[in-house]
């Protein structure tokens, strides 16, 4: 199997741990805006402390490239809440894997990035996919729709400059580091002005915040060197999309341990993401051996 499969498995794994912890972030807020705000601060402080190893020579090199990055993370993260607002979670979610196409097509475009047939079922499969991991009414909206789409195609142009970053010869650990501070550093303001009096936080979210963050960043750092290792963006976005799989394990775990927050799922629902997980691994085993 290519190092750069284990390596995105791994991000993946660590990326639904990281997930499942965002959740269990409504223990003590009932704010997705004062969330996600706070979870991105409480990333880019901890990728802070890579700096002295990062260095700041790619601040110089492609500093109109960092800023792309952050201003598409933040604008994503933005339109996500926003189709929340509008629409069911169990139907934005999974539309959420339309970031499939974006990196697909704008990767062809400015890369030259491209695949076999075979390469581009496996992603429709895995899009598939996300629905039967995902459960509820499925419900949304013309608003969530484009508010999703919006997000998805913010992600996946982010995920382009970053890989975009690595073929120039930055090296992942910098475009990592940078793509964590830079959005942390935009959304700064915005927390000070819009969330007064709400960015001070007890101890317990302090604590949760700060274990999400460390966890998100353990996967991103795994994630950059299989984007380093890969060369390419598609084909890393789709072995990605085992984290529904992986976040699948993880609310279970969890749920056994009986940690407050935590997803409880029934027999049925285990049942239907079973289907979903293997479609999911029939598409990725489709995909990396049409790409090999």
């Amino acid at each position: 199997m290519p190092s750069y499969v284990l390596l995105t498995l791994a991000a993946a794994w660590l990326h639904a741990i990281s997930f499942t912890l965002a959740k269990r972030l409504w223990v003590y807020s009932r704010d997705p805006f004062q969330i996600s705000i706070l979870s991105q601060v409480a990333c880019g402080l901890l990728a802070a402390l890579a700096l002295p190893w990062a260095g700041f020579d790619v601040v110089a090199q492609m500093p109109g490239t960092l800023a792309a990055i952050g201003v598409c993370v933040v604008a994503g993260q933005v339109f996500f809440i926003l189709a929340l607002r509008h629409g069911d979670a169990s139907f934005v979610v999974p539309m959420l894997g339309l970031k499939l196409f974006a990196v697909a097509g704008i990767s062809a475009v400015l890369l030259g990035e491209t695949y076999e047939p075979l390469v581009y079922v496996g992603a429709a499969g895995a899009f598939a996919s996300l629905f039967l991991l995902s459960d509820g009414k499925l419900k949304g909206s013309l608003r969530s729709a484009l508010f999703v789409t919006a997000a998805a195609l913010l992600y996946g142009v982010t995920d382009v400059l970053l890989v975009g970053a690595i073929r120039a010869g930055v090296s992942p650990l910098e475009i990592g580091v940078y793509s964590l501070l830079v959005p942390a550093f935009l959304t700064l303001p915005v927390t000070l002005t819009l969330l007064p009096g709400r960015w001070r936080v007890g101890l317990p979210f302090g604590r949760a915040l700060g274990s999400y963050a460390a966890i998100q960043i353990a996967g991103m750092v795994f994630l950059m060197m299989a984007f380093g290792l890969a060369g390419k963006a598609t084909i890393v976005n789709i072995v990605q999309t085992s984290r529904g799989l992986w976040v699948l394990a993880v609310v279970y775990g969890m749920g056994r341990l009986g940690m407050a927050g935590v997803e409880r799922l029934t027999g049925a629902q285990y049942r239907k993401r079973a289907v979903g997980a293997l479609l999911l691994m029939a598409s990725l085993s489709l995909a990396v051996l049409a790409h090999q």
